[in-house]
């Protein structure tokens, strides 16, 4: 997992730099499947698919601010996260946007504080 190998293992809470590289590549992971997503969603319905995926990253970047630093928070969501993105890249075009909806709310929902 690059993402969490970039941050600070040492310790059980990231500073504000941390957490910043942390959303930075927890952003990228998302907008790695969304973009998949959007490149088999046909023509008339990007605008929707579009729409639900900007949904989604303001979701997973408030579960980020809402775990405040803590890095083992932090990694749960980034594995959930992952284990969600891997589902939708191994999904048939055709269902990867339903794919997507569910599994990255599955991983929003599973941040617990």
């Amino acid at each position: 997992m690059v993402a969490t190998a970039l941050l600070p293992s040492s310790s059980a809470t990231l500073t504000k730099s941390g957490e910043n590289l942390f959303k930075f590549a927890f952003v990228a992971l998302i907008d790695t499947v969304l973009d998949d997503v959007i490149a088999t969603t046909p023509p008339a319905k990007i605008p929707e698919v579009q729409a639900a995926a900007e949904k989604q990253v303001q979701v997973a970047i408030a579960k980020v601010d809402t775990a405040k630093g803590d890095k083992a928070k932090l990694d749960a969501l980034m594995l959930a996260y992952k284990k969600a993105g891997e589902q939708v890249l191994a999904t048939p075009p055709a269902q990867k946007f339903s794919v997507m909806e569910k599994g990255f709310t599955e991983a929003a929902s599973s941040l617990t504080l």
